[in-house]
């Protein structure tokens, strides 16, 4: 009876790992944090958009309950995007994104920061609008909310 080499083996199991790996369909999310520490991703995400679709221009957040108190019924993620270039085909994404916005009055900080981007929500507008506030020099941005949530498919 010969025997297989554990070279032979693993020089396997590598091909295979090859031929079963998949590329990720957009960039990965990024680390947000609160107070100094990191959050889940299940709690708060941003990435670019997906490669596959053209997207990379655009920008993606992601907002779960509790952050985002969903009216009933209605889901308990939030979707929101930064499209000023309109690589989404979506003329209302595009018109609604603000690079130079001003906060409601009613505008609070959620604590949730990436790097020098605060995310800011104000109650009169949450269902509609996410403020990502960057300092140093300070930029407001307005990005409109996905409903439902988009992807590429």
């Amino acid at each position: 009876m010969s025997r297989v080499s554990p070279r032979l083996v693993i020089l396997f199991l590598l091909l295979l790992s090859g031929c079963t790996r998949q590329e990720t369909p957009y960039s990965p999310a990024e680390q947000w944090t609160r107070d100094g520490a990191a959050v889940s991703s299940d709690v708060i995400s941003s990435h670019n958009g997906d490669r596959q679709c053209d997207w990379e221009a655009a920008r993606f957040l992601r907002l779960s309950f509790p952050v985002y108190s969903a009216p009933t019924g209605q889901s308990k993620v939030a979707q929101y995007v930064r499209d000023p270039e309109g690589v989404l085909d979506r003329a209302d994404l595009r018109d609604a994104f603000q690079s130079a916005a001003t906060l409601p009055s009613d505008a609070r900080s959620t604590g949730y920061r990436r790097d020098d981007t605060e995310l800011w929500l104000a109650d009169s507008d949450r269902h509609r609008v996410a403020y990502l506030v960057r300092q140093g020099p300070r930029q407001v941005e307005a990005w409109p909310r996905v409903d439902p949530p988009m992807g590429c498919d």
